[in-house]
């Protein structure tokens, strides 16, 4: 009668194991909507927590991001500074709001799409408050796309924040 049960909860139990593997794949490997020559920039070629980091736009130009105060912290309000030069905000239309998709890399951290806004020269200001992390660190992957419009992402920069102590 044991084995039976046992069998009866392993396989159940297998079952579980492999739909929570094919969720993890599916959420690591799928398209997410974002461009596939979406530029990335990684933390190891550029900083987010000691300075701006710059990235070339397949469609032209350059796009510059900036975080602070830095290091970026958690728990605390955080100002976003975007600048598109000029060539960028020609092949993007200089839209009047850009959004900010901050997503953990590693895991799941909800919803975070501060809008912002267009303060003049192709510079766009908000602020925002990441949440803490359980873990010592977090990659953050930060997407900038004009406002409402996911597919048309066009720089990804990710910056890693630690848990103060």
């Amino acid at each position: 009668m044991f084995a039976r049960r046992f069998n009866r909860i392993a396989a159940w139990l297998v079952a579980l194991l492999l739909l929570a593997t094919a969720w993890v794949l599916a959420e690591r490997y799928l398209d997410i909507g974002y461009a596939a020559d979406l530029p990335v920039v990684q933390p190891e070629a550029c900083d987010l927590n000691t300075g701006p980091c710059s990235t070339a736009l397949p469609q032209g130009g350059e796009v510059r991001l900036e975080i602070a105060p830095r290091p970026i912290p958690m728990l605390r309000e955080l100002t976003l500074d975007l600048q598109l030069d000029a060539a960028a905000q020609s092949a993007l239309g200089s839209p009047e709001t850009l959004e900010l998709d901050l997503a953990g890399v590693e895991m799941y951290m909800g919803y975070q799409r501060p809008r912002l806004e267009h303060t003049g020269a192709g510079r766009y200001r908000g602020t925002t408050t990441l949440p803490i992390c359980t873990t010592e660190s977090m990659t953050w992957a930060a997407t900038a796309m004009p406002a409402g419009e996911p597919k048309a992402a066009f720089a990804q920069f990710r910056f890693v924040t630690a848990r103060d102590h």
